[in-house]
């Protein structure tokens, strides 16, 4: 962490909450239907970066909020000192989310811009938050 700065940020403000008796969630790609990932792609047509089957994990907003509230509800005992890794369980990918995007009304009409990354490109990883379903 400590070679890039905002990582190295991010990291000593996890660690001083949870040796506080905090918990951290860590949320993946925050959307609804008009704010995230998709809605930057469609409506500024740029190239989207990375491969188109790079994996993507994904939380809608309210999921987010719910997370937050079962951390509350679980108090401290069971979650302090803890990372927990929030996502919808169901990663997907640059070109999936487009697709998605393009179904719905506020979409329709939009093309997908181009996907430029290679095969040589990180593909990604998928975020097992199994751990923090369990309730």
């Amino acid at each position: 962490p400590a070679t890039n700065p905002r990582t190295a940020k991010l990291v000593g403000a996890e660690t001083a909450c949870r040796e506080g008796g905090g918990c951290v969630l860590r949320l993946a790609g925050l959307y609804t239907l008009e704010r995230g990932a998709h809605n930057y792609w469609l409506e500024s047509g740029k190239d989207i970066q990375g491969r188109a089957d790079g994996i993507i994990n994904l939380l809608h907003y309210d999921d987010a909020a719910s997370a937050c509230m079962a951390a509350i509800e679980a108090g401290p005992t069971a979650v302090a000192g803890k990372t927990f890794l929030i996502s919808d369980s169901r990663p997907t990918t640059r070109l999936g989310i487009c697709e998605s995007a393009i179904k719905a009304a506020k979409y329709a009409g939009k093309t997908i811009p181009p996907i430029v990354g290679g095969s040589d490109m990180p593909r990604g990883k998928i975020y097992d938050g199994s751990w923090s379903d369990a309730t």
